[in-house]
């Protein structure tokens, strides 16, 4: 397990993990107070959408909005062309190569939910250059 470094910053899975109040978003919560915490636009735009299909916009609007407001959580433009760059030569999502880009960007973690197929067979592949974790692996320790 990489070590974790001051900055992290989230996936819409762990967001939509903590908006669920599951045992992964309680891992995520846990890690707000001891790390500085970062997102992506499309990341909150990614996990709005996902809830607002399960539980209507209100709902949505209504976890977004608590999140934003905590002021646990920092969400940062960056330029699109850096998600491009990564895109480019990996196959992975676009919201993940934000994820990727802003953790690259500011030096932190970038931390997803789970291991996704795609996302696992890049890292093998070809490491990035920023440590990527997975919430469930956090559980173990």
């Amino acid at each position: 397990m990489k070590k974790l470094r001051k900055r992290l910053v989230y996936d819409s899975s762990v967001l939509i993990e903590m908006a669920y109040a599951t045992k992964l978003g309680g891992i995520a919560k846990e890690l707000m107070k001891k790390h500085d915490i970062y997102t992506t636009e499309l990341a909150i735009s990614e996990t709005f959408y996902i809830i607002c299909r399960k539980l209507g916009v209100e709902k949505a609007e209504n976890k977004i909005n608590n999140l934003l407001e905590s002021g646990f959580i920092d969400v940062i433009s960056i330029p699109p062309i850096e998600a491009g760059k990564i895109k480019c030569v990996r196959s992975i999502s676009l919201a993940d190569c934000y994820i990727i880009a802003l953790a690259k960007i500011l030096n932190a973690t970038s931390v997803f939910a789970i291991k996704e197929r795609e996302l696992e067979r890049e890292i093998k592949r070809m490491p990035f250059k920023v440590p990527v974790v997975f919430l469930e692996e956090l559980i173990a320790r």
